[in-house]
């Protein structure tokens, strides 16, 4: 049995739960600590009252007219059935108990801690949390598998890296192993959040697509 880390949906939305991207100040993810538990993940796969915190990697470097993120094609027999064939710009997981021991928890907090870890984890990459900067949050009840999820979004920059574009894309599709892997520049990118507009006529999946207009505009 796996279990992961949740909030009641109360909590974390008093109110009516904001769709889409929402500015990195507007939860407060440590006020929230007494109100988050691990629960069995396939009761909570099924059960919109609460919501599962991922932590959600986007991988960039350039800046400007020149800043790219690191997309790639989930394969079509993927774990999460539901995000199958589509195309995403995170990286990232649940957090699990195992999370709590982290030796970064005290300083960097479990959603770091775990930020860290499915970095590493997913796409064989370690830039250092310095790398790494909050930007925001995705909330959204469009889709089945999003209604039970809570997205912390982070912009990783891999500026930091001496490894260039080609190198980084064969590293990462090594560990990820995506059906396929791609930099798009930010300005294409902008341009393909409708359904089939993505790369050879696919679809970025609903996360996605709220984290690219959130992000750029």
């Amino acid at each position: 049995m796996r279990v992961i880390l949740v909030v009641e949906r109360k909590h974390l939305f008093p109110g009516l739960s904001p769709q889409g991207f929402l500015p990195s100040g507007s939860v407060d993810l440590d006020s929230l600590t007494s109100h988050l538990f691990f629960a069995e993940r396939d009761y909570m796969e099924i059960n919109s009252h609460y919501k599962q915190i991922i932590p959600y990697l986007m991988l960039q470097r350039g800046s400007g007219d020149q800043a790219r993120v690191l997309c790639y094609q989930r394969r079509a027999k993927h774990t999460e059935q539901r995000l199958g064939g589509l195309w995403s710009v995170g990286f990232g997981g649940h957090i699990e108990p195992l999370d709590r021991d982290d030796t970064q928890v005290e300083t960097k907090g479990m959603v770091m801690a775990t930020a860290l870890r499915e970095m590493e984890e997913e796409t064989g990459l370690n830039p250092g949390a310095d790398a790494l900067s909050l930007i925001g949050f995705i909330n959204s009840d469009s889709e089945d598998v999003s209604s039970v999820h809570f997205g912390v979004v982070f912009k990783v920059d891999l500026d930091g890296l001496a490894d260039n574009d080609d190198q980084i894309m064969e590293l990462v599709s090594a560990q990820a192993e995506p059906h396929q892997a791609r930099w798009i520049s930010v300005n294409e990118l902008k341009k393909m959040t409708g359904p089939e507009n993505g790369p050879d006529g696919g679809s970025f999946e609903d996360w996605s697509r709220i984290a690219v207009v959130g992000a750029f505009g």
